[in-house]
């Protein structure tokens, strides 16, 4: 009788908690629901749908910058791509929105190791540096490759081709889960050990038997995917795109900011960092266009002075307070940071370990 009790218990995975997927459900059932139940206004909502985009845009971003340590400041070069090929194959081929969301992330994220696979070999500030170049330059190509981007005329989607802006709401919420999934599962599975090694020492790792080649590249790739699919989410959304906005150098920013206001190398962390990004764009920009840059500036310095955890420290400072202290390997669930978790011992990456724990308890 108990052997055919425990048979039928569901088994999960090794990387996935009953914890964390029940809280998971509960949260995606909430915010699915919750359009009904509140009765958001059509501004309200259309902004909530927006804000799933960019949640989902900083945890992809998060990936490279927070679990690997590769500080991206050209990501625009993917969204901007993945954004131009599903507006143009919404105008020309007849496709199903998602579907020209799904393949203009892939052709980014083919875009990202194209570029990527070499300077992934530089570390530290002139990997940034070499993002920095690649992001203007794709911006450059763009706007003078009138017959694809519709220069600085830009794009103009078609009414009626794709969903209104009050179902995004919804396909945002599906694009922001599928990205909290894949988020948790680098961070608690053996890749995710293998990258929290590149992140400490490359060499060391290498010499561990992990491929930092391979699983920088892995990486890149999910990440320029993902922040490809949500360009083609914004392109639909505004249905009208232009180089300058698509590739800006501001859109990279914005990427960055969400994970160092929220918190780089955790799960809650970007999704608290874009609202926080959306209230300030949508709230000042109309009354002070020139001074909302100056207040990402001004809060970037607070974050990084005074908790450079982001708003994720802020909140374990909170728990202290009132007696809670998560493990070092809540940063799977997205309280803690991964530059808090507790030095492993490098040689149980490559030594075939099962151990998927980020620190001790």
């Amino acid at each position: 009788m108990t052997t055919t009790a425990q048979s039928r218990r569901v088994r999960l995975p090794g990387w996935l908690s009953m914890r964390a997927l029940i809280i998971f459900v509960v949260a995606l059932v909430l915010l699915y629901l919750a359009p009904t139940v509140l009765g958001l206004g059509d501004y309200l909502h259309n902004i909530a749908g927006l804000t799933f985009m960019f949640m989902a845009a900083g945890l992809a971003w998060n990936w490279l910058g927070g679990y690997v340590g590769q500080i991206s400041f050209g990501h625009a070069a993917m969204f901007g791509t993945g954004g131009f090929v599903a507006a143009r194959l919404t105008i020309s081929s007849g496709l199903p929105f998602w579907a020209t969301w799904l393949i203009g992330g892939v052709v980014a994220g083919l875009y990202a190791l194209l570029w990527g696979h070499p300077t992934l070999r530089l570390r530290g500030p002139y990997f940034s540096i070499a993002t920095i170049g690649v992001g203007e330059a794709t911006r450059l190509v763009a706007t003078y490759w009138t017959d694809f981007t519709g220069g600085s005329s830009g794009l103009s989607l078609p009414i009626g081709n794709g969903p209104t802006k009050f179902q995004m709401y919804w396909y945002g919420l599906y694009l922001l889960a599928a990205v909290v999934v894949i988020s948790y599962w680098l961070r608690r599975s053996r890749i995710g050990l293998g990258l929290l090694a590149i992140k400490e020492d490359v060499e060391a790792a290498s010499d561990v038997g992990v491929n930092p080649t391979f699983y920088q590249d892995v990486v890149l790739f999910l990440s320029g995917t993902v922040v490809g699919v949500c360009g083609g989410f914004y392109a639909s959304y505004q249905a009208f795109i232009d180089p300058l906005d698509m590739f800006s150098f501001e859109r990279s920013i914005s990427f960055v900011l969400i994970g160092v206001i929220g918190g780089i190398g955790t799960i809650l962390g970007p999704a608290m960092g874009a609202v926080v990004y959306i209230v300030i764009q949508e709230f000042l920009l109309a009354s002070y266009p020139q001074l909302y840059l100056g207040l990402y500036g001004l809060l970037l310095i607070f974050v990084i002075l005074f908790e450079p955890l982001g708003l994720s420290g802020l909140l374990m400072r909170v728990g202290r307070r009132f007696g809670i202290r998560p493990s070092p390997s809540a940063a799977a669930g997205g309280m803690s940071s991964a530059a808090a978790v507790p030095d492993q011992p490098t040689a149980s990456v490559g030594a075939g370990s099962t151990d998927t724990k980020d620190g001790p308890r």
